[in-house]
């Protein structure tokens, strides 16, 4: 299907997702509220533009999938939970993360470190005011709260570099004109 206008392709926002993702893992390193914080908002908003753009471009049943297209890949699912903090931190600036010193983290990296950026409970964030919101908070609460935000980061990256794998090359070959996307 072609969409009207330049547009880059899903693979694109992928990269910035998974730069982004980076840049939190980096800051997770460290005990600064404000760098976790920069790095986390912007993983959160790629997060959710990559979600856009693969419920519209992946077709592999040959129709739009909408937001349908997480069923069929594993730990997709985490997306209505990021979907929930990323409006949260986006929309009511909400302080999503927090150090837990329950010692070392795993997977262990070197330097060992014995505190990890953690997911807040939902009862420490502003509460969500849309419907949506209100729908997606029980996939927050059983998916995020609590565990690494690293680690949650991480294995969306994968997720996404999947479907990406799926979807082609990031940007459009000479030969495809730049209006273009995969379906």
């Amino acid at each position: 299907m072609a969409y009207e206008g330049a547009r880059v392709r899903a693979g694109v926002l992928i990269q910035g997702y998974v730069g982004a993702a980076e840049r939190f893992r980096a800051a997770a390193d460290g005990r600064d509220p404000d760098a976790a914080f920069f790095a986390l908002f912007e993983a959160l908003n790629w997060a959710v533009a990559v979600d856009d753009v693969l419920g519209e471009v992946w077709r592999p049943a040959g129709t739009r999938e909408g937001y349908d297209w997480r069923v069929r890949v594993p730990n997709a699912e985490v997306m209505d939970g990021v979907r929930y903090v990323r409006n949260l931190v986006h929309h009511h600036w909400a302080d999503a993360v927090r150090v837990d010193e329950g010692g070392a983290t795993f997977p262990l990296r070197f330097p060992v470190r014995f505190f990890s950026w953690v997911w807040r409970p939902a009862d420490e964030l502003p509460p969500p005011t849309t419907r949506w919101d209100k729908l997606r908070r029980p996939a927050y609460e059983s998916l995020l709260a609590g565990r690494s935000a690293e680690t949650t980061l991480a294995s969306l990256a994968g997720v996404f570099s999947f479907v990406g794998r799926l979807l082609g090359p990031p940007r459009a070959t000479p030969a495809d004109p730049p209006s273009s996307l995969p379906s």
